[in-house]
């Protein structure tokens, strides 16, 4: 169990939700700023952040645990996530999540919980972890294969539930 990298994500995945909601309280004028560039700037600073210290938990994971395709999948779905308030920020408009049940959010939410369990999981015993299998798996978590796919990569975490409207 990596107690440290699961408080690490948690913490993150708590600063991804304050940059959201304060970024989108202010491109809906929500909140009585009078320079709404500077709030920008500071949500897309810590957005950032958060991001670079998020890809820096998955090049740890990658280095320390033998990685199934599932998990491959799930981490580079989280990493995906992640970037979708940056981008917001960039785009300058509010990340579209109004409610718990929105597709984007019920998947980060689901994919957040799956990288949970992994982070409390202790790696597979008698594994061989070699630095080739590492940087492998590193490549493939941070793969732009996940950008369009990351809400389908939570569909099976949710059961009876479809997350692209797909049926």
């Amino acid at each position: 169990m990596d107690l440290a990298s699961a408080q690490d994500f948690q913490r993150l995945y708590g600063e991804f939700v304050a940059v959201w909601k304060t970024w989108n309280a202010s491109t809906r004028g929500q909140l009585p700023i009078t320079t709404p560039e500077y709030v920008g700037w500071g949500c897309l600073e810590r957005a950032t952040a958060a991001e670079g210290e998020i890809e820096a938990l998955m090049a740890k994971l990658a280095a320390e645990r033998v990685l199934t395709e599932k998990e491959i999948k799930i981490l580079g779905g989280v990493r995906q996530a992640f970037k979708s308030v940056r981008l917001a920020i960039q785009q300058g408009e509010p990340l579209d999540w109004r409610s718990s049940g929105v597709e984007p959010y019920v998947a980060f939410k689901s994919l957040s919980a799956a990288m949970s369990v992994l982070l409390r999981t202790a790696p597979r015993a008698g594994s061989q972890l070699t630095d080739e299998l590492a940087a492998e798996n590193f490549l493939k978590i941070t793969d732009n294969r996940h950008e369009g796919l990351w809400i389908q990569t939570a569909e099976p975490l949710v059961p009876n539930r479809s997350l692209t409207g797909e049926t």
